[in-house]
């Protein structure tokens, strides 16, 4: 999965970068939720005075999603028996 990175200045002039965005293409049954999760964190980034200068996406996936919809989405199947 490649990831991508975003950097802004929020409401009072401060950079803010957020990290580990997942790149998925519009079909994908995952695409809405990260784009409407990425759309809230950064609102509320953007509003906030005294938010950290990183910030993870995925990290903030891991605290607001349902853990089988997180491992779906970033969890990799291992393969058994290297087949």
């Amino acid at each position: 999965m490649l990831f991508k990175n975003l950097e802004f200045k929020n409401g009072i002039g401060h950079k803010v970068k957020i990290t580990d965005i997942p790149v998925l293409l519009p079909g994908d049954p995952n695409y809405f939720m990260v784009t409407a999760r990425l759309e809230m964190l950064m609102n509320h980034v953007y509003r906030k005075t005294d938010c950290p200068v990183n910030c993870s996406f995925k990290e903030y996936l891991a605290a607001v999603l349902r853990w089988p919809d997180y491992q779906k989405m970033f969890l990799e199947e291992h393969l058994k028996s290297n087949a």
